[in-house]
């Protein structure tokens, strides 16, 4: 039980965000555990990376604005062509039946 709440711990630990209290089980569970140990360079290798990530800065396209709303419109003029034609086709296919006096 106490390695669960250990493991729970890791994450806070890996960036410093756990009390002196939790700070010190957590190093006594360190010390016994190579399990732990690595698990905790995991955490930390990730929060390197998150960094570095967060810090990148992300350079959206200029037109990207302009091309979904392209999609948006072309979509629901695809959607509404697509319901009058199977309204239309549907209403062909009534009066051929109806022509045919098939019903």
């Amino acid at each position: 039980m106490e390695n669960e709440a250990i493991e729970e711990l890791l994450q806070a630990y890996a960036v410093g965000d756990v009390s002196e209290v939790e700070a010190e089980r957590v190093e006594a569970a360190l010390d016994d555990s190579p399990r732990l140990r690595e698990e905790l360079a995991r955490y930390e290798r990730l929060f390197v990376l998150l960094v570095a990530a967060a810090e990148e800065e992300v350079k959206v396209p200029r037109d990207l604005r302009a091309r979904i709303v392209w999609r948006v419109a072309v979509t629901a003029y695809l959607n509404s062509a697509a319901e009058l034609a199977g309204g239309l086709l549907g209403a062909y296919v009534r009066a051929l039946i109806y022509y045919l006096r098939l019903a």
